[in-house]
């Protein structure tokens, strides 16, 4: 069960729920809009495995090889790690896209943590994942509405 999560405010994005998942599914152009995982390698697909180049803070670039666990077209797509056993450290990130109307939508993301290193990470990374995930959000929205 994860106890403790990092999430980012919930947006509205005035654009339909199937183009702001093209964006998200869309890889390739991370590097030309998404601010914080600046950079995606492998397939969107469950079971395949996903490396997540993260932008953590100023100079704080990291590397995190994931599982994708959802992929609900247009609504949700999720990732998964683990650290040793989930005993040690287990995250889930996921991110919803929920249709409001054929002309909007809304966008939250959350990562969701367990296991014995929780408490540190959160101590050490919370406020960090949630500014990078808020920037994630804010820039999805401007791409979608242009």
């Amino acid at each position: 069960m994860f106890k403790d999560a990092a999430r980012s405010k919930k947006i509205i994005i005035n654009s339909p729920a199937e183009k702001v998942w093209d964006i998200l599914s869309d890889f390739e152009k991370y590097p030309e809009w998404n601010p914080f995982t600046y950079k995606v390698e492998g397939i969107l697909q469950i079971g395949q495995k996903v490396d997540l180049y993260v932008q953590m803070k100023a100079g704080d670039q990291r590397v995190q090889s994931e599982e994708v666990c959802a992929v609900k077209k247009p609504k949700h797509m999720a990732w998964k790690m683990q650290m040793g056993s989930s005993l040690i450290l287990a995250a889930r990130r996921d991110q919803f896209i929920e249709v409001i109307d054929d002309k909007s939508c809304s966008y939250e993301t959350i990562d969701a943590f367990q296991g014995l290193l929780t408490p540190v990470v959160m101590g050490l990374f919370k406020k960090h994942i949630e500014n990078g995930f808020n920037k994630l959000a804010e820039a999805l929205k401007k791409r979608a509405e242009s």
